[in-house]
């Protein structure tokens, strides 16, 4: 059920009407159908049932024995070590098993054995790499006397398979969702500006998402034809084509919440205006860097095992680059695991993980001696012209990054970016061929203007201003012209035709 589709229009329609006539006491039951309609909506099988049956029931019932046992601490910790395991070990059965056995498959051939390995297919539910790691989160918190177990199973299952969240996130803390279960009234105001954040997202999937994959998935198609120019043109076009895929989508549910009376978390902050990929990561998807670092990087940084090594190298390299050693190496571990996390393959491993840590541990090592070099050259770190090359920088080195993301093998990837660079500077002027690639001019002057409207609306979210609250201090006829503006370029400019498949979102299948 895409989120654009008119499925999914009437399904929220629905659900919102029937929400705010029901009485108060069952509202978060019409919640908890509908995240369960939508949760299986698109597979209804035995083995679909029963996965998303175990990830609850053993966080359910594991969270409430944690607490019950929460003052003799070792049972406790064997409790919440094996409930993680058991939700890890659902998410690894049916995401990885693939990429767990194709990989000793290469090690095999590496070192002279046979592995004879066929891939497997399985039923997913929608969303489980989402509502794994929430799961955990809870029943860690419980643990960590962050909060208390819900003894009601109905609502655990809701706050686990709330529908805007299963597609795309934000990840949500138990500790955080008391909202979920109270009663909210109808609010027009709220209403309003929770259609204002739906129609913005439609705009961003329908106006410019959709219309940067036709270009996208031509030149990278005919990557050997298309090289130089027009590889660069598809890499750039990529990133704003996920960014928008995905920040879009987060609009849509971030707006259906804000209807009903729920605040999610922003999952993004004007995340193209960063000096540096460490400031990027802090402004993209940012629920799911602040999970990692609170369940896998401070943990990690604790454990016996990266402690050991910092024991180890202290006595050879120091205490301060001891330090530093632990620190990268816990990094690196969570990097490779927010790459695995998006798929099990190793493009994104590559491309959302491992280059992702290489750049981020240049930037810390190099940062200190770019300072000594501006210093003596009298260079001003703090002019709009630096700070905007240090932005291109930024932009670039993601881009580049994302070709793994995109691309469907390793070696693919290697591909296209070695053609990248076989540059015929005379095609710069051949307008034409560029027109041959999916876009004609309309489509171009199109994209243009929605990117540009794109970067003023996400600047103004940078320097810490809400548009939507800005729109209503507004007069009202302005207010109107915008709002009226925004759904009819939906309507006139939205990519539709034959073969269009509304919302096919990148992050849905993860």
């Amino acid at each position: 059920m895409g989120l654009t589709s008119f499925t999914f229009l009437v399904f929220v329609l629905v659900t919102l009407v029937g929400y705010f006539i029901v009485p108060k006491k069952i509202k978060w039951l019409v919640l908890l159908v509908s995240s369960l309609y939508f949760l299986f909506y698109d597979n209804l099988t035995f083995d679909i049932v029963g996965y998303v049956l175990i990830i609850l029931l053993v966080a359910y019932i594991f969270a409430l024995l944690i607490d019950k046992y929460k003052n003799e601490t070792k049972k406790a910790k064997i409790l919440v070590v094996l409930s993680v395991l058991i939700i890890l070990g659902v998410l690894i059965f049916l995401k990885y098993t693939n990429f767990i056995g194709i990989t000793i498959k290469h090690i095999g051939n590496i070192f002279g054995f046979s592995y004879k390995f066929q891939k497997v297919y399985r039923n997913v539910p929608i969303g489980i790499s989402y509502f794994s790691l929430i799961m955990i989160s809870y029943v860690v918190d419980v643990y960590r006397g962050l909060c208390k177990p819900q003894k009601n199973i109905l609502k655990c299952a809701l706050f686990m398979s709330y529908f805007p969240i299963l597609t795309s996130g934000p990840f949500i803390r138990y500790k955080d969702m008391n909202e979920l279960y109270e009663p909210h009234k109808f609010d027009y105001d709220r209403m309003c500006r929770g259609l204002i954040r739906i129609a913005w997202g439609v705009f961003k999937i329908l106006v410019i998402s959709e219309r940067l994959a036709i270009f996208v998935n031509f030149v990278y198609a005919n990557y050997l034809t298309y090289n130089g120019f027009y590889i660069a043109l598809a890499a750039i076009f990529f990133l704003l084509q996920l960014y928008t895929n995905f920040s879009g989508s987060i609009d849509i549910i971030m707006g259906i919440s804000k209807i009903i009376g729920i605040d999610l978390p922003e999952n993004f902050n004007g995340p193209f205006f960063s000096r540096s990929v460490t400031e990027l990561w802090r402004r993209w998807h940012i629920t799911l860097g602040a999970w990692l670092k609170d369940y896998v990087f401070y943990p990690l940084q604790k454990s016996g095992f990266i402690q050991e090594i910092g024991r180890f190298t202290k006595k050879i390299f120091g205490k301060k680059i001891s330090k530093k050693i632990m620190l990268y190496l816990a990094m690196l571990i969570m990097w490779i695991l927010i790459g695995a996390w998006h798929n099990g393959a190793y493009t994104f491993i590559i491309g959302s993980g491992i280059l992702q840590f290489i750049y981020i541990f240049l930037e810390d090592m190099l940062t200190p001696i770019a300072k000594k070099i501006n210093s003596k050259l009298g260079i001003d770190s703090e002019t709009f012209g630096y700070k905007l090359y240090q932005r291109i920088r930024t932009f670039l080195l993601f881009a580049l990054a994302m070709i793994f993301f995109s691309a469907p093998s390793v070696g693919k990837a290697l591909d296209i970016i070695r053609n990248m660079f076989v540059w015929n500077p005379w095609i710069l002027f051949d307008n034409k061929s560029l027109y041959l690639c999916g876009l004609d001019l309309y489509d171009f002057r199109v994209l243009g203007l929605a990117i540009i409207v794109l970067f003023v609306v996400d600047y103004y979210k940078y320097i810490g201003k809400d548009v939507t609250s800005w729109l209503f201090k507004q007069n009202i006829v302005f207010r109107w012209i915008i709002i009226y503006s925004l759904l009819f370029a939906i309507i006139i400019f939205g990519c539709y035709g034959v073969g269009y498949n509304p919302a096919n979102f990148i992050y849905r299948q993860f």
